[in-house]
């Protein structure tokens, strides 16, 4: 009579039988393996919180909030704006004179406002912008500049939007 045990394994042990029992299971018998009664040993994963793997694996998944940002990093995005980003994408960030991308509206929400995350956004603008200069403001001050632009696209105002690009892929521009 063929009985099923349950045990419950953690880490590397958990990989070793499951891969033992894929061969009994396969072969009808594992190599060297005379006892028929250890072939029904039905080996159960150990709960996530004895499983190094899985926690290691929680401890490095991202959590993903929507982005917002600081009423006062809006105010000084706005200025910077006005002071640097005027010309080409407008004082209604719809597209300006010299043809910069609308900062605003359809387009810019197709792109960016479905779940993107927000280090992508910085990173075009710190990597882009100004097109004579890329990459010539602060990280604080591209920050602050796109702090404006969520606003001005209705984004929620709350925590600081952060300047480290590692930080705001864990943002995603939400709504």
């Amino acid at each position: 009579m063929n009985r099923t045990r349950r045990i419950g394994l953690s880490g590397g042990a958990a990989v070793m039988v499951a891969v033992g029992s894929a061969l009994i299971a396969v072969s009808g018998t594992a190599p060297g393996l005379a006892n028929p009664a250890l072939q029904a040993v039905r080996v159960l994963p150990a709960p996530p919180s004895e499983n190094p793997l899985l926690l290691a694996q929680a401890e490095v998944a991202p959590v993903q909030a929507p982005v917002s940002y600081a009423a006062d990093q809006a105010d000084r995005g706005k200025q910077d704006y006005e002071d640097n980003c005027t010309e080409c994408h407008g004082e209604d960030l719809n597209g300006g004179l010299l043809g910069g991308a609308p900062l605003k509206g359809l387009s810019f929400e197709e792109k960016y406002a479905k779940g993107a995350p927000a280090g992508m956004l910085f990173e075009i603008m710190s990597a882009t912008m100004p097109p004579n200069a890329p990459g010539r403001y602060s990280a604080s001050t591209y920050a602050d500049l796109m702090a404006y632009i969520l606003k001005r696209n209705g984004f929620r105002q709350g925590a600081p939007l952060p300047s480290d690009v590692d930080a705001l892929y864990e943002l995603i521009m939400e709504k």
